[in-house]
């Protein structure tokens, strides 16, 4: 059995270069690039930071990230011993290499279906290269009606456009669907955010949707009610309060009495803890120990106390499990946040959690520019097209993400790309061969005006 792990890079090139390797040994390095090029976001060793600020936030990350053009991956694709499906696999990549592989007339000879087998997205990909021959396209058409069209767009099917082909674009633009209800949350912070620009606005307005129109009728949650301590007008006999009934136990978790909550800390009963631990009046030498509450309500409530110190509030905040969420968000209420906790928050996975930090009257304008730039960033690898191309197309998604849209397999998203005057002139470059007419023609007229 072939043991890649003895091979270094050069070994790795003739491996592939070599018309001589077989189809197992082929399938075999194959499997090794798909080891070794894994995104840096599913890696043990990636660090905390990378995964919160710069890595991809969603599942069209496989496809954004997909720039592996090594010599290695060339040459693997272009070896006509390569099975068919791994170097159709690989072709995104390198298309050239693809399409001039000697076998590839026997590949779909043996199999006519071939660019059926493989995931729509990435023959969508696949288009965005220029020089497809019009016999492959023809067969690459019969996919799927929505490849069809994208195939008609196609420099190699379609090389010149109508004097008002910016009007048609726009008209395309307008027929992406809108957002499916799974993508409610994101779209409501998206709206809060003020990140939905004309005409996608004017386009989510029109919806005859009642997911859509009830966004627009959301209010701000209301702020959670001061917790104000009772003054007790007894004296609960401590030695058996962990005994007493559990309304007497309730009022003294109500109260002020410091040696009572101090006590009912470790009270059996969760509720009781967990208003012990959103009292204000409960020591602060209790919190460590409700910190460690076996109760994630216990711990959010602890979290929402405004006697926390800033560094166990910290603490909590860091609790990045997705069950820790309430704890997060009762973090973000808290007017004893720091900016640097509201910072850590405003790149949350969860949009509840960013939109909380919104509502926090501490939020320094820094970090609701942070809030929007993480919704734009989760928008920009989600699967859905309308929010995708949105994020395309807004000048405030961060450049390191915003470059990946190059890759995108939607071209409509690549042609918002090539609009947005973030878009840097190395990606615009790029877009200016795009297999699809639109795009190449956006990006050729941004090149010349900058």
């Amino acid at each position: 059995m072939l043991d890649l792990t003895q091979f270094d890079q050069p070994a790795m090139l003739t491996l592939a270069l070599d018309r001589t390797s077989t189809p197992a040994q082929l399938q075999a390095l194959a499997e090794w690039l798909k080891l070794v090029q894994a995104s840096h976001s599913i890696q043990p060793s990636t660090s905390l930071h990378y995964l919160t600020t710069l890595a991809p936030q969603g599942p069209l990350a496989i496809f954004l990230e997909r720039g592996n053009a090594s010599p290695v991956v060339e040459a693997l694709v272009a070896n006509p011993n390569t099975p068919a499906l791994i170097a159709l696999e690989f072709a995104t990549a390198v298309p050239v290499a693809f399409f001039a592989n000697p076998a590839l007339d026997s590949w779909l000879l043996a199999e006519p279906d071939l660019f059926h087998q493989i995931e729509p997205l990435h023959v969508l990909q696949l288009l965005r290269y220029a020089n497809i021959p019009a016999h492959r396209l023809a067969l690459i058409r019969t996919i799927s009606p929505a490849i069809a069209q994208t195939v008609e767009l196609h420099i190699g099917s379609n090389p010149g456009l109508a004097a008002d082909w910016y009007a048609q674009y726009q008209t395309h633009k307008q027929q992406v669907t809108l957002p499916a209800a799974e993508a409610t949350i994101l779209l409501h912070e998206l709206l809060r955010l003020n990140a939905i620009n004309e005409p996608m606005l004017g386009w989510l307005r029109q919806s005859s949707l009642e997911q859509h129109q009830r966004l627009f009728m959301q209010v701000s949650a209301s702020s959670t009610p001061a917790f104000e301590p009772q003054t007790l007008d007894f004296s609960p006999k401590y030695a058996t309060l962990l005994d007493a009934p559990f309304a007497q136990r309730l009022q003294v978790a109500h109260s002020n009495d410091v040696k009572g909550l101090a006590i009912l800390a470790e009270d059996n009963e969760p509720k009781i803890r967990l208003v012990v631990a959103q009292n204000p009046a409960t020591p602060r030498t209790v919190h460590q120990l409700l910190e460690l509450d076996d109760s994630q309500h216990v711990r959010a409530a602890l979290a929402s106390n405004p006697s926390i110190t800033p560094k166990l509030l910290l603490t909590l905040a860091r609790d990045h499990s997705w069950s820790g969420l309430p704890i997060r968000l009762a973090a973000a209420r808290n007017p004893v946040a720091t900016p640097e906790i509201l910072a850590l928050l405003a790149q949350d996975q969860a949009s509840l959690a960013r939109q909380t930090v919104l509502q926090n009257q501490h939020i320094a304008p820094e970090i609701g520019q942070q809030v929007r730039q993480r919704a734009l960033i989760e928008a920009l690898y989600a699967l859905d097209p309308w929010l995708h191309l949105l994020a395309c197309g807004h000048p405030a998604t961060p450049i390191e993400h915003l470059a990946k849209a190059v890759n995108s397999p939607w071209w409509l998203g690549r042609a918002t790309l090539a609009e947005n005057p973030s878009c840097p002139r190395a990606v615009l470059e790029q877009l200016a061969n795009d297999g699809n007419c639109y795009v190449r023609l956006l990006a050729q007229q941004q090149l010349q005006q900058t």
